[in-house]
């Protein structure tokens, strides 16, 4: 059996590698953090803008319009914008767009009329 030990130096190297451990750890809890609130707001800006689509798309037709408003899901807040025209006679189109604070997400549909002069249903 020895008797040797451990010396300072061995000491404060293992410290030191154990502190940069540490640190790493704590830079990727940050980065999983920062990732995971974005992904959430992606999620409910992306959840916002297909609702209003599929409103638009089930409701009566709109003509040429754009409008923007404030919408809020919880603490989650955004800006909604949209706009509506009729690229033809029996086409009408929409694009819309939400913004928040760290994401913007943009989508776009078209509806085929079945009513009206010369649209076949």
């Amino acid at each position: 059996m020895s008797c040797r030990g451990e010396t300072l130096v061995e000491v404060v190297v293992a410290l030191l590698l154990l502190t940069v451990g540490a640190l790493a750890l704590a830079a990727g809890i940050g980065q999983a953090q920062h990732a995971r609130r974005l992904a959430a707001s992606s999620a409910l800006a992306l959840a916002t803008a297909e609702a209003w689509l599929e409103t638009w798309r089930a409701g009566p037709t709109r003509g040429a319009a754009a409008e923007a408003s404030e919408v809020s899901r919880g603490p989650w807040r955004g800006l909604l914008k949209w706009q509506t025209g009729s690229p033809s006679q029996c086409v009408e189109s929409a694009w819309v767009s939400v913004t928040a604070a760290d994401v913007a997400v943009e989508l776009s549909s078209r509806r085929f009329l079945t009513f009206g002069a010369g649209c076949d249903p």
